[in-house]
Formats: structure tokens, sequence, C-alpha cells
């Protein structure tokens, strides 16, 4: 029995786990590197898959996908809510490369024909794949993300995707309840740090907000568009909305899609409630109209490579009574991440001194530094694999000095047996 580790070493991006029994070859995402253009895509698999078991939507997980099922026409196994997402995702990025010019390894009907492939699942609700029991549990990152249990009868892995260990005001927390697990294989994202106190984040969120509109600006708020722009939406309700809020870019569609599986949230109706208080954008010349007036719009993208975001930034970003707040995860040499080091936007032929406010809060869906430590103890499996970092093999060696059988996969340190 071998596990293949095809991306996300030492990095985040172009997630993919190739467990083979010897009689299934099972793949666990299959992502892309979605701040290279062109992208980059996971080491290509020898052979025939057997199936694909997607954790969640997210790009880094899920944009690779049509490729394996373009060649293999392997079934896809996932939660509907993802479905639907990462059908949204991968129309997009197929739309955005045309636009840039970048060749895509498959097309808009090689992602329709992907999505045809998709079978539903359901958290805790094991299925056979020959002769491997899998079983999904709440992995608490985004509505539908989902840990993957691989029963193989000797051995049980479980593959974590991407897992948050806090409830937040969309999502519940993790799956609490795992079955034994001989081998994890763990995200590292925040590995090196703690998130800040979420209360004080989100509080600050709100006061940059109503700071701005009281300043008679426009309050611009970044995230990205499944998970993090509905997340912006409930935190800015909770706290009371008696300004104009518009929802922009593809956010309107993931939160249609999202506001569909209500049994995925942390409240059913929160969410409605919210979007009550709420209009969508669409067009530029509305986008025209509404910053001529305080409000605050909630848009993408998360890392300002692209998106709505971009057309606000070229006409506010020499007002000093408006704001920039960036909700997420700032990858390297992204657009966000030099903003929020340099003070200057580039993006493409763009390269302006920003004289918005500009601030980071962390609203993060990922688990801190302190909750991988408890869920492996909490695991307590005989191996651990950690991936999906930019420190992995710091986090490795750290849990080996706590006494764990601990690996972080490199390229040329790719392959085990278990």
């Amino acid at each position: 029995m071998q596990i293949s580790f095809l991306g996300a070493m030492s990095c985040v991006g172009a997630s993919s786990v190739l467990v083979d029994t010897g009689t299934e070859k099972l793949v666990m995402d299959y992502g892309t590197r979605v701040k290279e253009v062109p992208p980059k895509f996971p080491i290509p698999i020898d052979g025939k898959v057997d199936a694909v078991l997607l954790s969640h939507a997210h790009l880094d997980h899920s944009g690779a996908v049509p490729i394996l099922t373009n060649k293999n026409g392997c079934r896809v196994y996932a939660l509907n809510c993802t479905k639907e997402l990462t059908e949204l995702l991968l129309l997009d990025s197929v739309k955005i490369s045309r636009e840039e010019g970048v060749e895509l390894p498959f097309t808009r009907h090689d992602v329709e024909h992907c999505i045809k492939s998709f079978a539903p699942t359901d958290y805790r609700k094991p299925f056979k794949i020959g002769k491997a029991e899998v079983t999904y549990f709440d992995a608490g990152h985004i509505p539908g993300a989902a840990m993957v249990h691989l029963n193989l009868g000797n051995k049980k892995i479980l593959y974590t995707g991407d897992y948050n260990s806090i409830e937040t005001r969309l999502t519940k927390k993790m799956e609490q309840d795992i079955p034994e697990v001989d081998v994890l294989i763990t995200e590292s994202t925040y590995s090196d740090r703690e998130h800040h106190d979420r209360k004080k984040e989100e509080a600050e969120l709100v006061q940059m907000v109503e700071e701005t509109i009281s300043n008679e600006g426009v309050a611009l708020i970044s995230g990205f568009a499944i998970g993090r722009v509905q997340e912006v939406l409930l935190v800015l309700d909770k706290y009371g909305i008696d300004y104009p809020v518009y929802i922009d870019g593809m956010a309107k569609k993931a939160t249609t899609i999202i506001n569909k599986h209500p049994k995925l949230m942390t409240s059913r109706k929160s969410l409605d409630k919210a979007l009550e208080k709420a209009k969508y954008i669409s067009k530029d010349r509305f986008r025209g109209k509404i910053i001529k007036q305080p409000c605050a719009i909630i848009t993408t993208s998360g890392m300002l490579n692209g998106g709505p975001v971009v057309w606000y930034l070229k006409r506010l970003f020499d007002r000093d009574d408006c704001s920039l707040i960036l909700t997420g995860y700032q990858m390297e040499d992204t657009p966000g991440k030099v903003l929020l080091e340099t003070g200057k936007f580039i993006q493409k032929d763009l390269n302006l001194d920003v004289r918005m406010r500009v601030k980071r809060v962390d609203l993060s869906a990922h688990v801190g530094r302190s909750g991988l430590f408890d869920f492996v103890k909490k695991v307590n499996p005989e191996k651990v694999f950690c991936v999906h970092g930019d420190h992995t093999e710091e986090f490795a060696s750290e849990l080996r000095e706590r006494g764990f059988d601990a690996t972080a996969p490199v390229a040329n340190n790719r392959i085990f047996e278990i």
C-alpha cells in the first residue's frame, strides 16, 4: 500500500494525494497553484484513477480535477454544495484564463463533463470504492468542506483537507468524533502562528467600516467568494447594519449556492436575515453610482488578483476618506501582499500609490497553530504527514519533538509505503 504526494509540498496550492491500495487508486483532491500564471498543477498520475475524493471547492484543491475526469472517466465524490461551488469556480477559471490568453489543459466542455461525474456524498455516511470504505466528516472550513477517512482494512487514513477548530458566523467547527486513525495527512497553513482573537478582529472590521462611512467614504472589503464574503456579511449584520451594503463579483452566485444548503451553516436563518440588508451589484454603471455615496462594498478577489475589486481600486485608491479591508490570507507576491508591504497596488498595467486606509483583519477559516497540535494529539496516529503550508518541515520537526512520527513530503521524498 502506497501514499504518493502530488502537490502542496512545503507550500500552499495544488493539493493532491494518491493512495494506491494495490487494487484501487484513490486521489484526494487535485488542485492548482492559483497564484501562478499559467497555473501549476499536481504531478501527473500514471495509469487509471478509480475515484477522486474531493475535500472542498477551493481551486487549490479542485482546480485540476477536470484533467483526471477527462483522462480516466472516474467519479468525483463530494457533498452537493461542493459540487455546485466547484462548477462555479472551474467555469470562472476557464473564463479568466481565456481572457488572459492562458491555455488550460481543459476546456469548458471538459468542466461540464467533470461536473456530470460527481457522485453525491454526505457527512458520516460511509460508502465503498472497491474494498475501501470512505467516510466524510465536517471539516468546518467552508460549507461542504470535508475531512476524508479511508478504512482500508489493515490501515486507516485521515486526510484533513482544510479544517477549522472554531465555530464562525458561517460554519460550525470541525467534527470532533473521528474514528481511529493510523495515518494522518494534515494541512499546516498556520502551523507557525496563532490567529488573532476572533471577536477583536470582527470589532476592528466593523469599526473601520463605520469610521469610513461616517467620514463620507467608501469601505471596500475584499474577500474570497466562497466562505469569506458570506462571513463578512454576517459579521456586519451581527453588529447592526444601518448603512448601504453591496455585494459584487462571483460572490453573488456563491452566496446563492451556499444559501441553498442551510444545514451546512451555523445558523439556518442568519444569512437570509443579513441578505435582506444587502444589494447585489453587477454592472459598471451601478458601480459608478454607488461609490458616489458612503457605503460598504463586499467583493472579490481576496488577494486582489482580479475581479471587481480592481475596478473599485482604480477609482478609489487616491481617496483618503475611503478604506480597503483585506479579510483573507495573502500569499507571497500577490497584489494584496505587495500592497500591505509597500503601499502600492501593482496588478498587470497598474502601479498605484494607494492613499486609502488599508488594513488586513484575520477572519481565517483555517485551524491555528495550537489547534493543529491539539488535533494531532487527539487523533494520536502512528504516522503524520504535514502538507499545505509554507513551514511544513518545521511543523513536522516540532511534532517529532513531541513524540510523533512526522514527515513533511518534498519532491524528492514524496512516495511512502504504509
